[in-house]
């Protein structure tokens, strides 16, 4: 969804205002959570050139507040579009965002980027936010997904991408901006930020080869001489976008997807993320082509395991950002260099720096994983936050698998009235239509932010015979009937959501 982004952004604006930044940066008795030091930037009252210092260099304090703000607000629009994709309600996932944004995110941050964090003084490298962004966010909707269910399997017949061409744009807006910011961490414009860029860009190719090949060659379109043929319903295929595609197999072509492209493009940035300037000396420039390969090998594996496990993670965020980013932290802990007053990794002698990386991935995922499920089921039990459109989809699937099992006493067990049992069904079948109709339509008063219109001109020679007006004059009347109907149901559908609540 386009608008969750812009709708979560407020909130994450104004929680770094206030106490965010201070909760991260501002230097604590604790090795776990920031003071409110800086909060609402109260340092800057006596000086407006005060500055952050690290081993990286130096910065002013407002610019190290705004290019953090921005990793924040990256790491949102990361995450939350895919948490609710096309089952979820954006009132509790605001609700949520705010905890997400105060109790997990400002804590991981503090961990790995403060100098008194507990990790930091252990010397786990996060260069750019391997950990603290792309960690977090992949645990984060994982968690997410696990808690909201599949979606309904009547939304995934006929699926396909919304824009496939907004995705490829928006990708390419995202890498010259994710070069930038990598390149950033460094507080100076140098010869090493710019060996940073190239760097990140190598990483990114090699993901993007590797990631459209493994999808090329497990990808069959079913041909025969005519064209693609189907076969019936009983051998199915699951796709990578997580939509289930009927297959004949008489003979099989490999197709390309620029799907594949972007998303290797995605695991492949994010898999040189926590090396960055750890990794981008001269004579090494071969590392970041090792991360893509590997992290992006890894990454497009890792999409086949929402389907063992159940968890609908429609856009693929833990995948692309959690496992990549969990692989770009360990290949950190054996390629870094001595730079940044590093140890290095092991390949530079320091053996140890490997198990460091595993105990902070390990303890951020755990950490961002365990504390999401919490407060996303105390959430769900708020009056009126139920975190799913429909409500009841996850208990009626669990009903009817129990039902397959036991059948007879099931039906035993649940002799409910039948007019209550009418009512039930009812009240069930609307919020299940409600849901197949979209976030959008529930939320945004039909303002449809992910669908677009494509209109379809059929030339025939009929088109310019003496009759052809006549047809179209019939054609709108038609269309103008069909308009009317939407509206009467639309009009319908308010008046039966205000009766229930």
């Amino acid at each position: 969804m386009l608008s969750v982004p812009v709708l979560i952004s407020p909130i994450i604006i104004l929680d770094w205002y206030i106490w965010g930044y201070s909760l991260c940066y501002a230097t604590a008795s604790n090795k776990y959570i920031g003071s409110l030091k800086y909060a609402v930037l109260r340092q800057l009252k006596h000086s407006a050139k005060e500055t952050y210092t690290n081993t990286r260099g130096s910065v002013l304090v407002m610019n190290h507040f705004l290019f953090n703000l921005l990793f924040k607000i990256i790491c949102g629009a990361f995450t939350f579009p895919g948490c609710i994709a096309e089952r979820g309600r954006v009132l509790p996932m605001l609700v949520f965002v705010f905890i997400w944004s105060v109790i997990i995110y400002n804590p991981v941050t503090y961990w790995f980027w403060n100098s008194n964090g507990w990790l930091y003084k252990m010397d786990v490298l996060d260069f750019a936010g391997g950990n603290c962004i792309h960690i977090v966010c992949g645990f984060t909707c994982l968690a997410y997904s696990y808690i909201l269910g599949p979606r309904n399997p009547k939304a995934l017949y006929n699926y396909r991408h919304a824009n496939t061409g907004y995705i490829v744009v928006g990708t390419l807006l995202l890498s010259c901006g994710w070069v930038g910011f990598v390149a950033g961490c460094e507080y100076k414009f140098s010869y090493n930020s710019v060996a940073i860029m190239v760097t990140t860009i190598l990483g990114a190719s090699s993901a993007a080869i590797v990631w459209t090949a493994i999808d090329y060659i497990f990808s069959r379109e079913a041909i025969t001489d005519d064209g693609v043929v189907d076969l019936p319903s009983d051998r199915a295929s699951v796709n990578s976008t997580g939509s289930k595609t009927h297959h004949s197999n008489p003979i099989t072509k490999r197709k390309l997807s620029m799907v594949s492209v972007t998303s290797g493009i995605v695991s492949g940035l994010v898999v040189v993320t926590p090396g960055g300037g750890y990794i981008s000396s001269n004579n090494d420039l071969w590392k970041p082509i090792t991360f893509g390969i590997v992290g992006a090998a890894l990454s497009n594996l890792s999409t086949r395991l929402k389907y063992y496990f159940n968890i609908d993670d429609a856009l693929d965020v833990f995948a692309i950002h959690g496992v990549a980013g969990i692989v770009g932290s360990l290949l950190t802990g054996i390629f870094a260099d001595k730079l940044y007053d590093s140890k290095g990794g092991w390949v530079s002698g320091h053996w140890k720096q490997f198990g460091i990386q595993l105990l902070g991935l390990v303890v951020t995922g755990a950490y961002v994983f365990i504390m999401s499920v919490v407060f996303l089921y105390i959430i769900d039990f708020i009056p009126g936050c139920h975190l799913r459109i429909d409500k009841n989809f996850n208990r009626r699937e669990r009903e009817r698998k129990l039902a397959k099992d036991h059948s007879g006493e099931l039906e035993s067990q649940n002799s409910a009235p039948v007019g209550e049992k009418l009512a039930n069904e009812l009240e069930q079948e609307y919020w299940e239509q409600v849901e197949l109709l979209g976030s959008d339509n529930y939320e945004f008063s039909s303002e449809f932010m992910m669908d677009f219109i494509e209109f379809i001109k059929v030339i025939r020679p009929e088109d310019y015979s003496d009759t052809a007006n006549e047809e179209i004059l019939l054609s709108n009347s038609e269309s103008v009937g069909v308009l009317n109907s939407g509206n009467e149901y639309y009009q319908a559908e308010a008046e039966c959501r205000s009766r229930k609540h």
